[in-house]
């Protein structure tokens, strides 16, 4: 953690400018080019009297308004220096470059004579106005922070890590348990709103902790058990009901493909009918009521018990949503607040232990005004400030008599602010472009700050990136970031309130454009965010070309979404227009090249290229000298510039999956590269492995391709891949064997051995005979992953078990291996182990120990007999696919709730898994030997899917099948047979899918359990004909009702009283022959809401005499003739429809 020592926002500025003004680089730039010397002394002078008030001037901004104007016009010079001196610190070099390419004979002359330059000018006109700011800080009252050093400026200081008590433990609430409790119960209970679901809103202030109560009742224990299909959706300030729709499906793991809202509504419905579900929609701002009642249609399609939780800061937004229930959360009691504050200001320790500071922390306390956000904040705060001095300054300062709007906490949250060092500030500041809600990659966040020049600080060793990350670090204990919870580390977010805050810090100096907004912008700002729902973005950039001083451009772009109509004439205006730009995203721009005038862009540090269409870059991309990262992942680039050794600041490139072919000569030259994540080996001079030999800098992921084409091992060596000890992942790949010599093959491979470092692993398309010996000793001792695949030849595999930190270990593809050995070591820590494609795998002599495997997947392995590890004490999933041949007992696995077994016949099923939720079964000889004990011993069991049935002569009454009360989804696929087994024993099962039985005539004795709500027939022909004994009229609990099928020799459907008066769904699709949808058929439902008709070419009309009156959705897809009929307005039946509320007739 770094000390939070104070520092106005332009402090670490100033400090840079002044170091690069006072460097002999600086000074000797002047004295080549002609330049005034003393303009230098005098821009020194000028900016060290500044810098002296700006301590002040930043708490006397929210007090007057002159100040402010006065911090703000100094903000816009202080960039207008910084642009100037990155030009003049670029200017030699890229003279230099150019004039190595000019013949000897003229080198000399035109050196001397490229350094006649313009910048004479600028610098006056600048000190002029810097000058005119100094001599108005006396008029504003301004006066010398006497604390303020000599020099000017704040220093990063590090200090030593806190104990793990400083992250906020976020399971852990204070007085909200009853909020808590009252939210369960609602959730738990069987509150019936007829054809809507339950929707619960959490009404309250920002800052309020309305997420953080939602993700615990998420995260509760009743509520996992009670909610298998579970959501969380982020929705924000602007409504966008094709976006919130796919970011539903995707919640809740379906596909999103397309952006026909009709078509994913109706896939969200189909995805949930029948389900109970489990729904928040978090941070709701607005959204008429026909917006949102339009929204939540398929979400009425979910079985009893499903419901919706909002969270919101507006009453209103609950009315609209037609709550069931509405959650008021109130200010935190004073004690609630005290116990907040002491756990995060004094180090998980007893306040009582220091008197003096518990009685300034409750006064403090008490200024916060019970709100959770607050508390927290100014907590993490004084933590990193633990004396009496800091405490009685934070309890003493003026800024807590300041306001801005009615909400209170802004002066809380500014003042954690003000306390923060200076480069903190304008990282933080600089996070105002992300829009609220929006999840950023901490990697990619860091080269953002590295690109605008934010992380360049005095007082430490520490690279640029390792600065970002310990600033980052700092944000997130403080409570401005909060970290992903879902177990990727790398993510953040803002809570809305906080980006409130950065939004106010950053000013005009930040923009965000959403939506329909066509405007000028102010001409200060310097960094732009495009909406992906930007309505017209031609109008909008030609608004931004005005901004002559832009410093970076992101077009945040969604898949599929056209920002702009012509890709080529906004390159060429931006890159003409935009010279200033360090920081530009093109990512996911439907470009086909890249304009050479991006040359242009000669202060360019990062350059995202990434899921565009560019096959190759001009080589005008060169000369961009200052250029830092470059992302041109998921791209179709085939080659990159020969000059592109030139880069020589680039320090990330990313080429994953892209088509190059080959490296660019002397990449081994960019010796400040970090990030290269693919290295194609060729056999020409100077892009060989060798070019890898000073590239120790290299971090995370690299993958070696090409190794074929290595004709000296001694190249590998040169290479020093054991050297580059930052390197967390290792992809090694063989593409074309031809005629190899085996010997070298092993010879390379032995000698890329990475350093002990190393955390995953991948060798694929091996050619050797066997692995190197690196490979099966100790040496990779903090392994953590190793995927061994298409390694053709080896017939003996390592020693796996010797790698104490190896917890997912992957084979594939080893066609040669017959028998896997046990090894002398246990597997302590692996917990996926995964076979895949082992054609000639006979045995497993497997008695080594697994006590932590969760996860185990044998599949296509068409040859293995024996045998399976038989203690597996933690293993929660087992897979085992196309093994025709395994005799063997599955495995002794008392918390196994995930069981699929398919394709082997002859598994030994002595005792099912007494735990399982959730089972696929596939083969006959499986079914019929595991079925009964899977239901005779499963009191958990939710999901059961069976298929590959095909025994016609199974007497399936003669099974003693037991009743279960916890099943509530069956699927059954190619059941070949005409009799099913009993389905009125599954007494709570909700949801019956039956796709593809030709063979079945009817439903098995007993009939359909009277809990049934979701019933789906596909491809059931005969079953179909025998719909006069389906006794679907009597199930009181149907609502949703499905069935596919071309419907042969049934002319009208569905006949009369065939279906219950509860359906509140009915589907038709794909009933090819279907002519007639039969009026008497749908009379009785006066509960239906949802019609659709999908794919019937042959329906001739709908019923003439009309629908049920309750209907509120009619969706036609596919369909011509009702197409031709009743389309909206134009068609001639269009006036029997019109008044149902939703009705789309599409394609």
């Amino acid at each position: 953690m770094a000390e939070l020592v104070g520092g106005a926002f332009l402090s670490s500025f100033f400090q840079v400018a002044l170091e690069k003004l006072s460097s002999n680089d600086f000074i000797d730039y002047f004295r080549r080019s002609k330049l005034d010397v003393n303009l230098l002394e005098k821009l020194l002078i000028t900016l060290n009297s500044i810098n002296h008030v700006l301590e002040e001037a930043e708490m006397k901004q929210y007090q007057s308004m002159y100040v402010k104007k006065w911090l703000d016009d100094l903000k816009h010079y202080a960039y207008e220096v910084d642009q100037l001196l990155d030009e003049i610190a670029t200017d030699t070099p890229l003279k230099k470059q150019k004039l190595e390419s000019q013949p000897s004979t003229s080198k000399v002359f035109d050196f001397i004579s490229s350094f006649t330059n313009p910048f004479e000018s600028r610098i006056k006109e600048l000190l002029e106005k810097l000058e005119f700011l100094a001599k108005q800080k006396h008029m504003l009252g301004l006066k010398q922070d006497a604390c303020a050093s000599s020099e000017g400026g704040v220093s990063w200081k590090p200090l030593d890590r806190l104990p793990t008590t400083s992250l906020v433990d976020e399971s852990s609430i204070y007085g909200r348990d009853g909020d808590k409790e009252e939210l369960i119960n609602f959730l738990l209970s069987d509150i019936d709103k007829g054809n809507h679901v339950p929707i619960i809103s959490i009404v309250g202030l920002g800052g309020m902790g309305k997420t953080t109560l939602a993700q615990l009742v998420y995260n509760d224990q009743r509520i996992k058990e009670n909610f298998k299909h579970k959501a969380w959706v982020y929705v924000s300030e602007i409504f966008d009901g094709l976006g919130l729709t796919k970011a539903i499906l995707r919640s809740f793991d379906f596909s999103a493909d397309g952006e026909d809202l009709n078509l994913l509504q109706h896939q969200l419905q189909q995805g949930l009918t029948g389900k109970k579900y489990l729904l928040f929609l978090d941070d709701v701002w607005n959204g008429s009521e026909e917006c949102w009642e339009r929204l939540l249609l398929p979400l009425f399609h979910g079985s009893a018990g499903s419901k919706i939780i909002v969270t919101t800061r507006n009453m209103k937004v609950a009315t609209v949503m037609n709550s069931t229930k509405n959650l008021n959360l109130e200010k935190l009691k004073e004690s609630e607040c005290w116990s907040m504050f002491v756990r995060h200001a004094f180090h998980g320790s007893n306040a009582s232990e220091y008197p003096n500071l518990e009685s300034i922390g409750k006064k403090i306390v008490d200024k916060c005004g019970g709100l959770p956000l607050a508390v927290k904040t100014l907590g993490n705060l004084l933590r990193r400030k633990f004396s009496q001095h800091e405490w009685v300054k934070i309890l003493e300062t003026d800024m807590w008599r300041l306001s801005e709007g009615d909400i209170n906490i802004n002066s809380v949250l500014r003042l954690s602010y003000h306390h923060l060092p200076s480069n903190l500030k304008r990282c933080f500041s600089y996070c105002s472009l992300f829009p609220k809600g929006k999840w950023f990659d901490k990697g990619e966040l860091i080269k953002l700050w590295m690109a605008d020049g934010l992380l360049k600080c005095r007082g430490t060793e520490k690279s640029e990136e390792e600065l970002g990350n310990q600033l980052l670090d700092d944000l997130v204990s403080i409570s401005f970031f909060q970290q992903s919870r879902y177990g990727d580390n790398k993510r953040f977010t803002m809570h809305d309130l906080i980006n409130d805050l950065a939004q106010s810090m950053a000013g005009e100096f930040c923009l965000r454009i959403e939506g329909d907004r066509v405007e000028d912008f102010p001409e200060r700002t310097r960094h732009i965010w495009c909406s992906p729902e930007l309505k017209d973005g031609d109008k909008t950039i030609q608004h931004v070309y005005n901004i002559k001083g832009l410093r970076s451009f992101t077009m945040d772009k969604d898949f599929g979404i056209q920002l702009f109509k012509t890709y080529d004439i906004l390159q060429q205006d931006l890159f003409s227009k935009l010279k200033c730009l360090r920081m530009l995203s093109l990512k996911r721009c439907n470009l086909q090249k890249l304009d050479d005038e991006i040359s242009n862009l000669k202060l360019l540090r990062y350059l995202d290229l990434s899921l565009t269409k560019i096959k190759r870059l001009p080589d005008s991309i060169c000369n961009l000298y200052n250029l830092q990262t470059l992302l041109l992942a998921y791209c179709s680039l085939t080659e990159l510039p020969s000059d592109f050794y030139k880069l020589t600041n680039l320090r990330h490139l990313d080429l994953e999956c892209t088509h190059i072919k080959k490296m660019p000569k002397e990449i081994g030259r960019l010796t400040h590269l970090q990030t290269l994540t693919k290295f194609v080996v060729v056999k020409e001079h100077g892009s060989g492995i060798k070019e890898l030999a000073e590239l120790n800098q290299l971090q995370g992921k690299l993958c070696i391709s090409g190794l074929e084409n290595v004709i000296n091992p001694v190249d590998v060596v040169e290479a020093t891949l054991k050297d580059k000890k930052h390197l967390e992942e290792l992809h090694i790949i063989y593409n074309s064997l031809g005629n190899r010599e085996i010997n070298r093959e092993m010879s390379v491979l032995e000698a890329l051995q990475p350093n002990s470092n190393l955390n995953k692993l991948t060798i694929e398309h091996y050619p050797g005979t066997s692995f190197p010996n690196w490979l099966g000793g100790c040496h990779l001792s903090n392994l953590s992953s190793l995927n061994l695949r298409g390694c053709k030849f080896c017939s003996k595999l390592p020693q796996f078990g010797l790698f104490p930190h190896l917890k997912m270990l992957s084979i594939s593809s080893c066609p040669r291996v017959e028998i896997i050995n046990s090894s002398n070591s246990p597997f302590r820590s692996l917990k996926t182990l995964h076979f895949y494609d082992m054609s000639s795998w006979k045995e497993w002599l497997c008695v080594e120990s697994f006590p932590l495997l969760e996860e185990l997947f044998i599949e296509s392995c068409h040859k293995l007999k024996k045998y399976l590890p038989q203690h597996l004490p933690s293993l929660q999933k087992l897979v085992i696919n196309d093994c025709e041949e395994l005799k063997a007992s599955i495995p002794e696995a008392s918390n196994i709730g995930f069981l699929h077994l398919k394709g082997c016949e002859n598994i030994l099923i002595n005792d099912m898994p007494s735990k399982l939720t959730r089972v696929i079964l596939k083969g006959t000889q499986v079914i019929v030997s595991s079925l009964e004990k899977l239901l005779f011993n499963n009191a958990f069991l939710e999901k059961l899917e069976v298929s590959g049935f095909d025994s016609a002569n199974l007497e399936w009454s003669s099974l003693d099948l037991p009743s279960s009360n916890s099943l509530h989804t069956l699927s059954i696929n190619g059941w070949n047979s005409t009799f099913l087994f009993s389905l009125h024993l599954f007494t709570n099962l909700k949801t019956l899918n039956l796709y593809d039985c030709p063979q079945l005539e009817s439903f098995p004795r007993g009939g359909l359990p009277s809990s049934l709500t979701s019933l789906r027939i596909t491809k059931c022909p005969k079953l179909i004909a025998s719909r006069g004994e389906w006794g679907l009229f009597q199930l009181n609990s149907l609502e949703s009702f499905s069935v596919s099928d071309d419907l042969e020799n049934v002319d009208s459907f569905p006949e009369e009283n065939l279906l219950p008066p509860t359906l509140n769904s009915f589907q038709l699709e794909r009933c090819s022959k279907l002519r007639i949808i039969n009026y008497k058929g749908l009379l009785h439902l006066k509960s239906l809401r949802y019609l659709y008709i999908l794919h019937c070419p042959s329906v001739e009309r709908l019923p003439e005499d009309g629908l049920p009156n309750s209907l509120y959705q009619l969706l036609s897809l596919n369909c011509p003739l009702i197409k031709e009929q009743y389309q909206k307005e134009e068609g001639e039946r269009w006036h029997t429809i019109c008044h149902i509320p939703v009705v789309d007739i599409v394609g």
